[in-house]
């Protein structure tokens, strides 16, 4: 799976896909044109490499809901025991291979908006 990343960009308020990052500057460099973002300027957020029931890339960060109506958000990827989504506030996993539940689950859930743009649905939950 290749490493795919976006990221909120504070000052802007706006999120967009990374392009580059370079580690030893700690610097982003962003799609559109947005270059030479310090790590304090954004929030970087990794694909999980699934895509919801409506084809839609899930991120960490993305709020979640799942069949039952819950919702929540992805807050941790654990890359090396396969995928483990864990919706906050709802206490459930997405996704996790140690647990014998299929990549496809993620086909029974949707992705309703992310916690940066759209943190009232996480009130209302």
């Amino acid at each position: 799976m290749i490493l795919k990343l976006r990221a909120w960009d504070k000052e802007t308020q706006l999120l967009i896909n990374v392009l580059v990052i370079d580690w030893l500057n700690e610097l982003v460099d962003l799609e559109g044109g947005r270059i030479d973002r310090q790590f304090d300027e954004v929030e970087l957020m990794q694909s999980t490499g699934l895509k919801d029931k409506n084809g839609v890339e899930i991120f960490e960060g993305d709020i979640i809901k799942n069949s039952n109506g819950s919702t929540g958000y992805v807050i941790y990827l654990q890359q090396e025991a396969g995928f483990v989504g864990v919706l906050k506030k709802s206490d459930y996993r997405l996704g996790h291979r140690n647990t014998g539940e299929s990549y496809a689950e993620a086909t029974n859930h949707e992705v309703i908006g992310n916690i940066y743009e759209n943190p009232e649905l996480l009130e209302r939950s």
